[in-house]
Parts: C-alpha cells; structure tokens; sequence
C-alpha cells in the first residue's frame, strides 16, 4: 500500500508541475464496464458483469497531435460465472466476483483528425474490494453465501489500455478503451472460495466526461 500512495503521489505532482502552462486541461470522467476474468477452466460458463468507473482527468500536450492523459478512476471489474452438472437433477451454480479497483491509466493519444484520437499507456491498479458471491442448488437444496476474497488476491493490477477518443469544442470528451491485465488478481487457486490462480482482468469501457479548461 505504501507503494501505491507514492506512486499517486508522483503521479499527481508531475501533473501540479506541468500544470503551470495555460494548455493542460483537467477534467472529470464516468462511465460503463464490462468486466470479466480470463482462466483455464472449460466446465465454466463465464459471462460479462457490468459496472461503474469515474474519476478525474488530465491532458497535457507534449507535441504537435500528441498529448497525455493521466487518470484517476474508481473502478468496478469481476465477472459471472455459472455451471451446470447434466448428469446430476437440478443441480447448478452461479457467482459473481466483484472486484474495485482505484485505477492510474497513463494514456498517450494522437490526434488523426481534430478532435479524434488513439490511445494506448499503461495502467496500475489497486484493488480497494474482492468478493465472491455464489447461490447453489444440489438436489432441489439452496445455498447461498459470500466470500471475502481479499487476503487471496495480489493486490496490484498491472495491465496495457488501448481506446478511441473524442473531443468536441475542446471541452466534451468520449472514449472507448480495452483494457488487458498481464497480471494475475490471485496468488493462489482456491476450490473453495471458487478461484483459480490464473485469473486476469479483462475490460471494456465507455465513459463520458467534461473538461473544465
């Protein structure tokens, strides 16, 4: 954790530095997630889990159609998943994993066009909440129950964005981005608690904001 404080506190000053200059806008972000988590297990359904992100905004022009654009998100990821034992008579099984990460996306953006560009940085993330609700059903019996999963996660997501953007008047702005984690949110596989320890977010994501300057 104290890792991660200094890596927001760099982060942000380098952004109050180069804030001096009349051109660095700030702005504010929200928008829609669409979560799952890659692993090696056939007998699994999994299925996208939709949440919220928001946060704050920065650009800062470095060349002619270059800029970059730190960011600081709250962010809502997991996924659903589900199985079915043909064999066995009203038998079935659901989950959801929820997982909130405060995301630090570092996006470099070209501008093909005015007002349109590419995108591509990295991203850290730091994992605020993980939990695993599941509901079963052997045999006509229900069982429900949650699963805090925090102690077997590894804490930091390190993961590559690459998006669309667009700005108009220089003051509304839209993106789409996919986000792909090269790191795993596990240490360790656990049957019991419903993880493998090959897991790894997957993100796609559309927000809307607004800069002020």
């Amino acid at each position: 954790m104290k890792k991660s404080m200094l890596i927001i506190g760099a982060l942000f000053l380098s952004v109050t530095v180069m804030a001096q200059t009349e051109k660095v806008k700030l702005g504010v972000k929200a928008g829609l997630n669409l979560s799952s988590l890659s692993f090696d297990e056939s007998e699994l359904n999994s299925s996208n889990k939709t949440g919220f992100t928001a946060g704050i905004m920065v650009e800062i022009p470095l060349a002619k159609n270059f800029s970059l654009q730190p960011e600081l998100l709250y962010s809502q990821q997991g996924t659903k998943s589900s199985f079915s034992d043909s064999d066995v008579t009203n038998s079935h099984y659901k989950s959801t994993i929820d997982l909130n990460y405060l995301n630090i996306p570092v996006m470099l953006k070209y501008y093909v066009l005015k007002g349109l560009s590419v995108q591509a940085g990295p991203q850290i993330g730091i994992l605020l909440k993980a939990n695993n609700k599941y509901q079963d059903n052997f045999l006509g019996y229900e069982n429900h129950e949650s699963f805090d999963l925090k102690d077997y996660a590894t804490g930091l997501d390190t993961s590559v964005n690459f998006g669309l953007g667009y700005q108009f008047k220089d003051k509304f702005y839209t993106d789409a981005r996919y986000n792909l984690s090269y790191s795993n949110v596990f240490k360790e596989g656990d049957v019991g608690h419903f993880i493998n320890n090959d897991m790894k977010n997957r993100v796609f994501q559309i927000t809307v904001g607004y800069f002020f300057n």
